[in-house]
């Protein structure tokens, strides 16, 4: 067996079909003869219950992954779908998001990298936001498969999501593509739907599947009973797309879309004023120098002019959109457990210019 392709599914916007699509694209390529590997890398492990598994009940999950000290086959699960098998999420990831406090980006790349002899493809379903596990995530995969909504604000967010794939490529991962855009939840009775996905059309080209994955019901239906759609209904329309799919990205030629993307995300960001630039291994080595900010010390205003490279240095990956000209960081009281503190740092032209510190009584 060839080295299998790892695709990681991502969209930092919620309620966009990214879990539904991870489960039922790993089931479509199951059905079609192909091993496969889900990895719930989402905190809320919806593709772990909606596989009718779960994660609270088990003793091991990815959260050993990033833990270290775990064989990666031992966290590997059986599921009721044909040649599919999952590594389970837990709510637990989100604790590693949050406290996380070392911007290393290569532990789930290593986790998996034995497995890829064993499966035909890796599919990751990532959490919805642009933070730690979504960036291991993107350090980890071949490829991006990007689910959209067909809504007028969908172009919006994916800009942010664009530019992070381009500087996870630039600074760690040079082969990683864009699998293709996938149009999700589409109405044929809604008449923006249509012009929306002409729009996309437009400006993405070859970087949109042809397959569209229109609205149904037996979709919604099939996660709440923890099963795919094809073990809960068929002959649905929602079961036709999802094969349509996993068959078009077994016939997919990336070579062609990697020529693409490049040219394509930089005609997308050229209009962007601030894109983050995510640190390589080789400009980590020049902040060596800089001095380690500890909480404790409680000298906020130490952090002025601070670059967003320095503050992660220092501080960590932020929880919220890195993007953002406001990062909010939360910061354990020991003295007092009835208190939270959160600390707010303010950017403009990638520079820290305030600090806020607001703490808030637990009633």
């Amino acid at each position: 067996m060839s080295l299998s392709k790892i695709i990681a599914i991502a969209n930092q916007k919620g309620g966009v079909g990214k879990t539904t699509t991870a489960i039922n694209l790993s089931s479509a390529l199951g059905i079609l003869e192909q091993k496969v590997l889900l990895i719930d890398a989402d905190p809320q492990a919806n593709a772990t219950s909606g596989l009718g598994i779960l994660s609270k009940n088990l003793a091991v999950s990815i959260v050993n992954l990033f833990q270290g000290g775990t064989n990666t086959e031992r966290c590997i699960l059986d599921t009721h779908s044909p040649n599919l098998k999952i590594i389970p999420g837990s709510i637990k990831l989100a604790e590693i998001e949050i406290n996380n406090k070392n911007p290393y980006l290569k532990y789930l790349k290593k986790a998996i990298e034995t497995l890829r002899n064993q499966f035909d493809f890796i599919i990751i379903d990532c959490s919805p936001s642009l933070g730690y596990l979504t960036l291991n995530s993107f350090v980890a995969a071949d490829s991006i498969l990007i689910p959209v909504q067909c809504e007028f604000y969908a172009l919006d967010g994916l800009r942010k999501l664009l530019s992070t794939i381009k500087s996870i490529k630039k600074s760690y991962n040079p082969n990683l593509t864009v699998e293709g855009i996938l149009m999700t939840m589409y109405d044929n009775q809604v008449g923006h739907n249509k012009h929306i996905i002409n729009e996309f059309k437009i400006t993405f080209k070859d970087l949109i599947f042809k397959t569209i994955i229109k609205r149904n019901v037996s979709l919604s239906e099939a996660s709440s009973f923890g099963t795919s759609i094809f073990d809960y209904k068929i002959n649905s329309e929602g079961s036709t797309n999802y094969l349509n799919l996993s068959r078009e990205i077994m016939n997919n030629q990336t070579s062609n879309k990697q020529k693409h993307l490049g040219k394509k995300i930089s005609q997308i960001l050229k209009d962007t004023k601030e894109e983050i630039s995510i640190m390589s291994t080789a400009k980590e080595r020049d902040l060596d120098n800089l001095k380690i900010f500890s909480l404790k010390d409680e000298n906020y205003e130490k952090l002025i002019g601070c670059t967003k490279k320095e503050i992660i240095v220092q501080l960590g990956l932020v929880y919220n959109d890195m993007h953002s000209n406001r990062w909010m960081y939360h910061i354990t009281n020991k003295v007092s457990l009835f208190q939270k503190n959160y600390l707010y740092i303010y950017f403009y032209k990638n520079k820290v210019i305030q600090i806020k510190l607001r703490r808030f009584k637990l009633s």
